[in-house]
Parts: structure tokens; sequence; C-alpha cells
């Protein structure tokens, strides 16, 4: 994650496969879930509030987030 490029977390749609370990790894609970048509993705509701810890990242087993 390249911090002058984005300074937060981005949700890889494609990947995603809602499995909620970023969810559960988030210290500031940023992370829920979309659902579109069948299918569930995590999305970061609160970029913002974001502190960059790279949990979520670390914690997600489907390289989802970058």
């Amino acid at each position: 994650m390249s911090i002058a490029s984005h300074p937060y977390p981005e949700v890889k749609i494609e990947r995603c496969t809602g499995c909620g370990r970023c969810v559960a790894a988030c210290p500031e609970r940023l992370f829920t879930f979309k659902v579109v048509g069948y299918r569930k993705h995590a999305t970061l509701t609160a970029p913002e509030r974001c502190t960059q810890c790279g949990k979520c990242i670390v914690e997600c087993p489907f390289n989802a987030l970058s």
C-alpha cells in the first residue's frame, strides 16, 4: 500500500469473498458488507478515519485489499 497514492485500503471487489476477516481485524471498525445481487463484499465506510495500521490487508487470505 502506497500512502502517497492511496492513504487507505482499497477493496478489490472481484477478489473479495465476503469472509469478514477484514471487518474483524479493523480496530477502528471501518468495514462493513455491501450486497450486490447474490454476492456480498467488504466496503470501507469511513476511509478518512483509517489509521493505516494494515491489519485488514494482513488478515485478508484472498489478497482483496491493497
